[in-house]
């Protein structure tokens, strides 16, 4: 779906007033009221306001039109969404109603004011529905899921792009988008089933090079595919393995589907990086690092048994930090990277979010492989802290400081080790 800026749907907008507004006025008989403070001569389509100051305004539908678009163009944002909703309300029986809501959304999405916009949005969408008129019914919707992915209302997401398949005849570009947007909304709210269908919609419906490139535009049918490598990366990362299992083929059962996960997922973001798309490019990268990056900490960092000693809890972590069957995970998440880092260069987009996560994890792996795990996965895990200030605390009757400190700095350091991707797709934003 291109971009429409607010001056171009403006001047459409007002281009389509001049088309359906009838230009002569109306001959009805003027009713008059003055109620001390303003005179009002009111017609079916033409009011003049008259005020004791001597000013007074005068105007149509049409011509409150023009005006609220004039401030829309040159940012007067408040002027315009007060002359839209003064159209909106004077004259409910226009037909530029609908496109008077949805300029207020753009007024509101423009001045940051995100559930006002969505609110107006979905008015304009509703009315444009019932008026039959789909195209505008379609933009709506669209600028609802784009002003809710930065107000990250996934929820939002769904509903809007669910009414926009339900246009009749939509076009393939439109329903792609949608499905793009939804799987990624879905997949936002945990829904990885939903996330999953949305995606294999959209897949299926562009599932080819040839047919990327007669779309027009690659940019979500690479998310969706994107969509499809995190859902296989997260239940991937689901699945635990614990060191203190004594049945080692139920370890071994553990690591086998991690890694089939990995395999799985690693295809699909080279799918998704294939389309081209430099933004999805860079997030498919930066997730094939990272997945790389937390299976091997899953089994070099994994929590320990309490009763372990530091002795043998240095032993373990040194023996699976440079087991030569791990180091090539580390070794293809720097590959990973650095070769994200360098396609993001190329097409000069270095201050992606995902270019820049990437940076962030290269040096951190740069770290391990130069100097070996640092001092936090030495230490014991939070549970053991937590258990073993439970104890003191019973015996002492309360926490000492140094309990306290240790405990939170082991928390902090569990929540650094976790994935950063496992929040969920981040929500591209276009409209």
């Amino acid at each position: 779906m291109t971009y429409r800026s607010i001056a171009a749907f403006v001047l459409v907008a007002s281009l389509s007033a001049c088309a359906t507004t009838n230009g002569t006025r109306t001959t009805t008989p003027a009713q008059s009221s003055n109620n001390g403070r303003n005179r009002l001569v009111q017609g079916t389509e033409f009011r003049v306001v008259g005020r004791p100051d001597g000013t007074g305004d005068a105007y149509d539908a049409r011509l409150l039109f023009e005006r609220a678009s004039t401030a829309l163009q040159t940012r007067r944002f408040d002027e315009a969404i007060a002359d839209f909703s003064r159209l909106a309300t004077e004259f409910p029986s226009s037909p530029l109603v609908p496109a008077a809501h949805f300029n207020i959304g753009q007024a509101h999405q423009a001045a940051g004011r995100h559930a006002e916009a969505i609110a107006a949005y979905n008015e304009a969408a509703t009315r444009a529905s019932a008026g039959g008129n789909n195209d505008l019914a379609r933009d709506a919707w669209f600028r609802v899921a784009a002003v809710s992915e930065t107000a990250n209302r996934a929820n939002d997401i769904v509903t809007a792009t669910d009414r926009v398949l339900t246009i009749p005849q939509i076009a393939l570009i439109d329903r792609v988008e949608a499905l793009g947007r939804q799987a990624a909304a879905r997949l936002a709210l945990g829904d990885r089933a939903g996330a999953t269908r949305a995606a294999q919609d959209a897949v299926s419906l562009v599932p080819t090079a040839e047919a990327v490139a007669a779309l027009g535009d690659d940019t979500y049918i690479a998310q969706a595919r994107f969509v499809l490598g995190e859902v296989s990366r997260l239940e991937g990362a689901a699945i635990t393995v614990r060191v203190d299992e004594t049945d080692m083929s139920v370890i071994d059962l553990a690591v086998q589907r991690r890694i089939q996960h990995v395999l799985h997922a690693h295809v699909l973001y080279n799918d998704a990086i294939r389309v081209g798309n430099p933004h999805w490019s860079a997030a498919a990268g930066f997730s094939i690092g990272e997945m790389y990056r937390s299976l091997w900490l899953s089994i070099v960092g994994a929590q320990l048994p309490c009763d372990w000693d530091e002795p043998v809890i240095r032993v373990y972590r040194d023996r699976t930090a440079n087991n030569r069957y791990l180091r090539p995970l580390l070794q293809g998440s720097l590959r990973a990277f650095e070769a994200t880092i360098g396609m993001a260069r190329r097409n000069a987009i270095a201050d992606n979010a995902w270019v820049q996560r990437a940076q962030a994890q290269l040096d951190e792996i740069q770290q391990f492989v130069l100097r070996g795990p640092g001092p936090e996965l030495y230490r014991r895990s939070p549970e053991c802290t937590a258990a073993s200030t439970a104890v003191s605390s019973a015996d002492a009757g309360a926490p000492s400081d140094a309990s306290i400190t240790d405990a939170s700095a082991d928390s902090s350091v569990a929540a650094s080790g976790a994935s950063s991707a496992d929040a969920g797709a981040t929500l591209v934003r276009r409209r």
